[in-house]
């Protein structure tokens, strides 16, 4: 029997590492005085990654997994080497990535490893694109990272466009695209850049877990007759919906 939904997205990467923050926490949403510590990193970035290598599962069961991300910029050091001792000169970093809004120095990388097609959403000529090329951050050797399954860079150069059936359309039709879906997708960028509605262009029928309320962006087309869009919302400081989330994840694949 195939899978209920074809598609599910989580929105955002931002706001879901704010809530596995506040499970580390051990947070309330009404708690505005709990800050999180260096101790609570390791915790929370394992929890995403946990959950990031649960979703091959889902692909396995035929389900597109879309999660959007803003966008950083994250200096890299040598181990031990961003707390400089006092007294001491602050060593330089080792790179600069442009990469997924996530929190600590190795989830994204982590969790970018795990996923099929990460691409950075852009502005180009007028519109939106998906760019599938290592575009530099500037004059140096320091990028934003980006990677495929499928050789996107075969399509329009790599600037593809922001839509999964015409860019599925292209790749078909191209000789050189190996396109093997369902994939793990990761879309950042900007703010407002419209990731939230790059979503509506996926296999439905689609679940969006919203983690941000971004879905108010796409309220209308949520609300259309027949839509065949599901959303399920979440307080990213609030302890106890980061268990309600797992659950909703799960039983979303499984159904």
């Amino acid at each position: 029997m195939p899978p209920k939904f074809k598609t599910i997205a989580i929105d955002s990467a931002s706001e879901w590492a704010r809530l596995t923050f506040s499970k580390t926490m051990k947070k309330s949403a009404k708690d505005l005085e709990k800050i999180r510590e260096p101790f609570d990193y390791p915790g929370a970035t394992e929890r995403i990654q946990m959950v990031v290598r649960r979703m091959k599962d889902y692909k396995a069961k035929g389900i597109e997994v879309v999660i959007t991300a803003h966008e950083q910029i994250e200096k890299i050091y040598a181990k031990g080497g961003m707390i400089t001792p006092k007294g001491q000169t602050p060593q330089e970093p080792i790179a600069v990535a442009g990469w997924p809004d996530l929190p600590g120095k190795t989830a994204p990388a982590e969790v970018m490893r795990a996923l099929d097609n990460v691409f950075r959403m852009k502005w180009m000529n007028g519109k939106k694109v998906w760019n599938s090329n290592r575009e530099p951050l500037g004059g140096g050797g320091d990028y934003w990272e980006v990677k495929d399954r499928f050789n996107a860079p075969a399509i329009q150069a790599g600037y593809l466009p922001a839509n999964y059936f015409e860019l599925a359309e292209l790749a078909r039709a191209n000789a050189q695209c190996n396109w093997e879906p369902p994939y793990l997708w990761m879309l950042y960028g900007v703010p407002g850049i419209g990731k939230t509605r790059s979503l509506l262009t996926f296999p439905r029928p689609i679940i969006i877990f919203d983690i941000d309320r971004g879905t108010a962006s796409i309220s209308k087309e949520i609300k259309a007759p027949n839509s065949q869009i599901t959303v399920k919302s979440y307080v990213s400081e609030e302890q106890a919906d980061y268990e309600i989330f797992l659950k909703d994840l799960e039983e979303a694949a499984n159904a």
